[in-house]
């Protein structure tokens, strides 16, 4: 038998409401432990001393006043420690629900510095380029050049009624050199 299971039949072992097995199990125990045999030896002397007790008188009101502050104190409800553990943000417990909210809160303040970065780099242009400075607005060619349109398009004029001969009396020429 072990400590525990000799103190939850303690008081039932000074009634003498066991069973004799479980008895005998108790006195062995008993026997070999010397912390349960002054434990039974110091919950008998309270049991004895318990009726030698002197009774306490309370005046005629207290039970209604007892019974008046119970009521009180239920109509409060529970404390705000209570209420705030009964809280349950996001369907967590407090405590995960507190790691979570920190963790949100630290990714979303490490997006806040990362993508607010307003410094543009320093760079030096005469670094980057052989030449100075100057020659370069003067020697800039575009390299896209848009083709002039000598002959009309066709929105500006109507060809319907008009002949354009100059471009009927060319040939056409074959592939391999005949005409």
């Amino acid at each position: 038998m072990k400590c525990y299971d000799f103190e939850l039949n303690i008081s039932a072992y000074i009634e003498g409401e066991l069973k004799q097995i479980a008895r005998q199990d108790l006195s062995r125990h008993k026997e070999s432990c010397k912390n349960c045999a002054q434990k039974l030896v110091d919950i008998s002397i309270m049991m004895e001393n318990l009726p030698k007790l002197t009774q306490v008188t309370t005046s005629s009101q207290f039970d209604q006043k007892l019974q008046d502050r119970i009521l009180e104190i239920n109509k409060l409800g529970p404390s705000v420690w209570q209420r705030l553990i009964k809280i349950k943000p996001f369907g967590f417990e407090p405590v995960p629900a507190l790691g979570f909210v920190s963790a949100m809160v630290m990714i979303i303040g490490a997006s806040y510095f990362l993508l607010n970065q307003d410094v543009l780099p320093d760079v030096d242009l005469n670094k980057l380029s052989t030449q100075p400075q100057q020659n370069l607005h003067q020697d800039f060619k575009p390299s896209v050049v848009s083709p002039k349109q000598n002959l009309p398009s066709i929105a500006d004029s109507d060809t319907s009624g008009k002949s354009n001969t100059k471009h009927l009396d060319k040939k056409i020429n074959l592939v391999g050199g005949r005409k």
